[in-house]
């Protein structure tokens, strides 16, 4: 509801407040000396200031009680007993006024006042809910072209749900069963609509009542629930959406938050919840940069370092346009003197330092990285200059600056890299375990899958050739990828951060890997198609430096668990801190002379990374 609408609404029940006043006092005059009988003169003579008294009193009282605010169209026992409580208030001090200045008015007709009042206000306010309820009923009963869906779950979110639809005039779904695997539940009539039935009954319920749509209405559903829902809809053809939870439904006007299923709920595992107090802790008070602050997971780490209670977040890029944008979401929800947007690039080293002398933070998170394989196999000496001296500018500067913490943000694609992106980043986390032996600065990295809804990442490119009405193109139907929700990535960055005492590889436990066809299958189904008749699936063959597996540690990384079952750290590989850093060197004057080829570079490369097996003639 717009401000306008609220000003109107709340100036609407004000005057129907001065007309209960005004019938109350009437009323309780007449039931109190009776309807033939005068009225003493003394009430008759001051009744006006007595009922301006009395109207002044009320407002007051409303407005402590929130009986102006209150979305009285969906109304609830809260909100009578608020109205309640103001209507007794009334009475109290209305009767203190009267004996202070001396009004002279009988305490029982105060009280019969009071009552009336208390009725008129209800009537009012309560009508205002019945007129909403008939309209939306008789809206829906004379409404065509409704959906026919089923709601999976018969407590409190499906109840909320119903009723959500009942009182929308644009609703344009139709309730037709419930179910609820509580026993208790069957045969009953919820919101008008019969449970009938559990979850083995859904292939039943969809055929008979020819749903279109079933809509699950519980806070979290576990993922083997979610897998037995999606199957059964698969084979009926029957799209399979999710009910909001309570806190995020909009409340105006009467809208109902449905989503189709997020391709997270079905990552063949339950969402890793992590232990975020100790999060908390670490950042309460803390002055905090993060570099690539615009990209998916940059831009995710600085919403949840605010939320935490960071004292001051610098978030630093080179997108000018992203930087604006994310100020825009930010100051929705943050006061903007939280947090300062400042432009640059990793690789200006005495950009990075104005930042740290300005600001002095204490922990810094490195998410900025060229990051798209195919990309990086056309510009390989843009992937060395940003993943690997980028870091190494970033990381001298927090450490020469005595930063307490370094969390660099690494990927799978360095176990092992068959690409170029890949080997840059093991180099870097490479980079990060020599400069903890040799500084007070806590330098650790942290190394996970593909991650869902990042940009460029494949479920966003699958559903805009859905969209685009196919082909879905995939390159090979055995491809595997560990997959990791947005929240999931940063919760795992943000433990880490607490966790870390300097040079170790945080990964995280991530289940299976998901097929990359299965989940173009999953998402043509989601939106109601069927793979290969409705949208054709076309196999495209690996892109340079693409691998059909990905791994998250190294045969040699000597890998131990953490207090968070889901957490592990591969400890640092004994290197030569001597060598490294002379070939270190030697990949810097490669990648800035003309003269030196790329070939060379990835011969370096290769000594640094003797796990990197790329394909030379791939690279041009």
């Amino acid at each position: 509801m717009s401000r306008l609408k609220r000003a109107l609404f709340a100036a609407a029940l004000v005057i129907w407040d001065a007309i209960s006043v005004l019938l109350s006092f009437i009323i309780g005059f007449r039931l109190r000396f009776g309807f033939v009988a005068a009225i003493p003169y003394q009430y008759i003579e001051g009744r006006w200031l007595v009922i301006s008294i009395c109207f002044v009193v009320v407002v007051l009282m409303n407005c402590m009680f929130k009986a102006y605010t209150a979305d009285w169209k969906r109304a609830n026992a809260m909100d009578v007993a608020r109205l309640t409580l103001s209507a007794v208030f009334v009475s109290i001090v209305f009767y203190m006024l009267d004996r202070l200045f001396v009004l002279g008015m009988p305490v029982e007709v105060i009280i019969i006042v009071t009552g009336l009042l208390l009725a008129f206000m209800l009537l009012g306010r309560l009508s205002m809910r019945a007129g909403s309820y008939v309209r939306a009923r008789i809206a829906f009963a004379t409404k065509e072209d409704l959906k026919n869906v089923i709601v999976y779950g018969g407590g409190e979110a499906g109840q909320y749900f119903l009723r959500k639809i009942a009182g929308n005039p644009d609703n344009d779904l139709r309730p037709v069963a419930i179910l609820d695997d509580k026993r208790d539940l069957w045969g009953r009539k919820i919101g008008n609509v019969r449970c009938v039935g559990g979850k083995e009954k859904l292939a039943r319920t969809i055929r008979e009542y020819k749903a279109e749509e079933v809509i699950i209405a519980i806070a979290e559903p576990d993922i083997d629930l979610m897998k037995d829902l999606m199957s059964v809809c698969k084979a009926n053809r029957c799209i399979l959406k999710r009910f909001g939870v309570l806190d995020d439904v909009v409340e105006e006007p009467a809208k109902v938050s449905l989503t189709q299923i997020n391709l997270e709920d079905l990552l063949r595992r339950d969402r890793v919840k992590l232990n975020m107090e100790v999060v908390r802790r670490m950042l309460h008070g803390k002055t905090v940069l993060v570099t690539g602050g615009v990209g998916s997971i940059g831009s995710e780490i600085c919403r949840q370092v605010l939320a935490y209670g960071a004292k001051k977040l610098i978030i630093f890029d080179i997108n000018e346009n992203g930087l604006f944008y994310l100020d825009n979401q930010l100051k929705k929800d943050y006061d903007p003197a939280r947090y300062a947007l400042k432009l640059g690039s990793i690789r200006d080293k005495d950009r990075l330092q104005e930042i740290f002398k300005e600001y002095k933070p204490q922990i810094v998170f490195h998410a900025a990285a060229h990051k798209h394989v195919p990309m990086m196999e056309g510009n390989p000496k843009e992937a060395i200059k940003n993943n690997v001296f980028g870091t190494i500018k970033v990381a001298q500067t927090a450490i020469f600056n005595d930063a307490e913490k370094f969390i660099l943000i690494s990927t799978d694609k360095a176990v092992n890299p068959t690409n170029i992106m890949g080997a840059s980043k093991r180099i870097a986390e490479m980079v990060i375990q020599m400069f903890d032996g040799v500084s007070k600065t806590e330098l650790a990295a942290v190394r996970f899958g593909n991650v869902l809804g990042s940009n460029g990442s494949v479920v966003p490119f699958f559903l805009d050739q859905i969209k685009a009405g196919g082909p879905v193109t995939v390159t090979h139907p055995d491809m595997k990828r560990y997959f990791m929700t947005i929240p999931e990535a940063v919760q795992l960055v943000l433990e880490a951060g607490t966790m870390a005492a300097g040079g170790e590889i945080f990964v995280l436990d991530m289940g299976q890997p998901v097929k990359i066809y299965d989940l173009a299958c999953d998402l043509i189904r989601l939106s109601g198609l069927r793979p290969e008749k409705d949208i054709k699936i076309v196999f495209t063959g690996l892109r340079p430096g693409e691998k059909l597996f990905e791994e998250i540690s190294l045969a040699e990384e000597d890998t131990t668990k953490t207090s968070n079952n889901k957490i592990f750290i591969n400890k640092p590989i004994e290197n030569d801190p001597i060598r490294f850093a002379h070939t270190i060197k030697d990949l810097e004057r490669t990648i800035s002379d003309r003269n030196k080829t790329v070939d060379e570079m990835f011969g370096i490369v290769k000594g640094l990374v003797p796990t990197f097996q790329h394909k030379m003639e791939k690279d041009g």
